[in-house]
């Protein structure tokens, strides 16, 4: 703060150099006169003048040699230039100095968005512009920032909240993929258990039959030699006998013939190996109903869904059985419904997994078995190829057809399948249609990407009002 009865703009004045116009440096004053400058500004005066040395101010004539330091002014000056820089801070505290005019920033432009002094706002840069006091520019555009700070920091809590939920949530997915792991690892042990149970069974089974068949051999030959030596023996006599005379080839031939009749002959022997015995091997041998019994756990009990059955289509009670109605029901019309082609679908879904059913075709002709996404339309007519996420065998008009993209693969059969099996493996992206009966393949569809979507097994009869399909 200035002294008593002097401005900043007085004080300032007294400390300054007449000659150079700053701030006295080793002020020195004249006994003659009483002026003060500094001692460096007075010998570059006096140096520069030819004349004798007299006071810059004044003129009056001073002896160079009676120079004395001014250290009070000295001090003085020191005192302004602190007095001085604690203004400027302050005048920065509260809203800086203008660099231009050195004048406090008082007003902040609206045009220019910038904090002017009062010299500026006068000037022809700011003509006509609006300009309000520093502080009411403060406060608007504090209250700007604080409200626009609010909401930055409500996106961050929302940020934050929806950060911990995706932790959390991949968490519990995380948990629940690793006990779905180890149920896989459990249930895969468990079948390569059984099957090593059911080898082992059944090689001691094939081994107590090769036992078998060796005994039955090993006896019928030792019964056979006995046979054979007393054949030989018998053989050997008679030929004998045949090369004697006759007086005595007539002799105790009764004895002869009687060994003859009595001989052991083979009509009416047993078999070694009865015909029944290749059946029992070739029975208790078959590997085919263990492979179906290890195949049961992927067979899925699928059922019908009658939210999505068409309203020409009647479901069976238990919705294992889908055919025609006499006339159409009155049903709502729901999204999930189909209104345009006689379809359902099952209401079990897959995400994941190996999976089959079968359905009773019998010698029905103009339906079609399908997989696909939940999503696929259900309003209005569509695509059935993989392209519209679904993958399909057809029977129309007594042949068959797979749906492939873009063209229908014509299938050539050598037998009409009466059960077809439908069997899905999500990871692999395979559907197979086989025929249950034979296990023969009537067509696969590979190489599909089912991008964590549900599947689900789609029906669909076409013009016979006589299709009925059931599934087993």
């Amino acid at each position: 703060m200035a002294a008593a009865g002097y401005s900043d703009q007085n004080l300032s004045d007294l400390a300054t150099c007449s000659i150079c116009l700053e701030y006295f440096k080793d002020p020195v004053i004249i006994p003659e006169c009483g002026h003060n400058f500094c001692r460096s500004c007075l010998a570059q005066c006096w140096v520069e003048s030819e004349a004798e040395a007299s006071c810059p101010q004044c003129r009056e004539t001073v002896q160079q040699n009676n120079l004395i330091p001014n250290r009070q002014l000295a001090n003085f000056v020191e005192l302004i230039k602190n007095l001085s820089v604690q203004g400027r801070k302050e005048e920065e505290r509260k809203g800086g100095v203008c660099k231009e005019h050195q004048e406090p920033l008082k007003l902040f432009c609206k045009v220019h968005e910038a904090p002017i002094c009062v010299v500026c706002d006068r000037s022809r840069i700011h003509e006509n512009h609006k300009a309000i006091p520093l502080k009411e520019a403060l406060e608007e555009y504090k209250g700007e920032i604080c409200s626009r700070l609010e909401i930055l920091r409500k996106e961050r809590e929302e940020i934050l909240a929806y950060q911990a939920a995706l932790d959390k949530e991949s968490k519990d997915l995380l948990k629940l993929t690793e006990t779905e792991r180890l149920k896989i690892v459990e249930k895969f042990r468990q079948l390569r258990q059984f099957l090593e149970e059911q080898e082992k069974r059944l090689l001691n089974h094939v081994e107590e039959v090769e036992k078998e068949i060796a005994g039955r051999r090993d006896e019928q030959l030792a019964r056979l030699f006995r046979k054979l030596s007393s054949l030989e023996r018998i053989i050997q006599e008679m030929e004998e006998k045949s090369q004697q005379p006759v007086s005595e080839l007539l002799q105790d031939m009764r004895s002869t013939l009687e060994r003859y009749e009595k001989r052991e002959k083979r009509e009416g022997e047993p078999l070694a190996f009865p015909p029944e015995l290749r059946n029992r091997i070739l029975e208790s041998c078959d590997v085919n109903h263990f492979v179906e019994d290890a195949m049961k756990q992927w067979k899925a009990n699928v059922t019908l869904d009658p939210d999505t059955a068409h309203p020409s289509l009647i479901l069976s009670e238990d919705q294992k059985s889908v055919g025609w109605g006499e006339k159409e029901q009155d049903l709502p019309n729901s999204p999930e419904r189909f209104s345009s082609w006689p379809c359902v679908l099952g209401r079990e879904g897959f995400t994941a997994g190996r999976h089959f059913w079968e359905v009773n075709v019998g010698s029905e002709e103009e339906w079609a078995l399908r997989v696909t996404r939940k999503s696929v339309r259900r309003k209005g007519l569509f695509s059935f190829s993989p392209g519209g996420g679904i993958w399909a065998l057809e029977n129309w008009e007594s042949e068959y057809w797979a749906f492939t993209s873009p063209d229908y693969s014509p299938l050539s059969l050598r037998e009409k399948p009466r059960r077809i099996r439908v069997t899905l493996d999500y990871e692999g992206g395979r559907v197979s249609f086989s025929d249950a009966d034979s296990g023969a393949e009537l067509y696969t569809f590979s190489g599909a990407s089912f991008s964590g979507e549900t599947l689900l097994p789609f029906f669909h009869l076409w013009g016979n009002y006589k299709t009925h399909l059931r599934i087993s």
